[in-house]
């Protein structure tokens, strides 16, 4: 009989999702505030954010019992089988970074152009992207994004002190 540790191998980044799903929905209740709603609807703040844990917290659940089982019939990932590409601290560094570089540019370029600069950065962090797919994708993660929390959900996004 394998051990637990041969059992759970390679889940740990599922169980610690599933440990902070847990934590998070535990702590929904005292961070959200739900006023009375005088029993029209049984759908509060609280709702999307027991959906989404949830939904995360059964996820982790099953790519652990996957994980278990494959482990169990000694079933290995066929990434295992061919060899490993080292995880490269400096670009999550990197990308990190841009991140907050994008969170200090944000207020004077506005969100449009540094969420382009910030996409197109990561992508080129990433590496293995071609030209006019980091194009692409800047255009499509910025201009249809702003338009949906802008003009759908009422959201303020800074337009930057530089160019207005």
């Amino acid at each position: 009989m394998p051990g637990l540790g041969l059992i759970l191998r390679g889940s740990t980044s599922s169980i610690v999702t599933l440990l902070v799903g847990l934590f998070v929905f535990l702590s929904i209740r005292d961070q959200i505030v739900v006023f009375s709603n005088d029993g029209l609807s049984g759908v509060s703040a609280r709702t999307l954010p027991y959906l989404i844990t949830s939904a995360i917290i059964l996820l982790s659940l099953l790519k652990i019992v996957s994980n278990a089982i494959g482990n169990l019939k000694g079933e290995t990932d066929s990434l295992e089988d061919g060899p490993k590409e080292a995880t490269s601290y400096l670009r999550v560094l990197l990308a990190f970074s841009a991140i907050a570089l994008w969170i200090i540019i944000l207020p004077y370029l506005g969100y449009e152009i540094s969420t382009m600069m910030l996409v197109a950065s990561v992508m080129i962090i990433i590496g293995n992207c071609r030209w006019w797919q980091i194009v692409t994708l800047s255009l499509i993660l910025s201009i249809p994004v702003k338009h949906l929390l802008a003009n759908v959900f009422r959201v303020y996004l800074p337009s930057g002190s530089v160019f207005g």
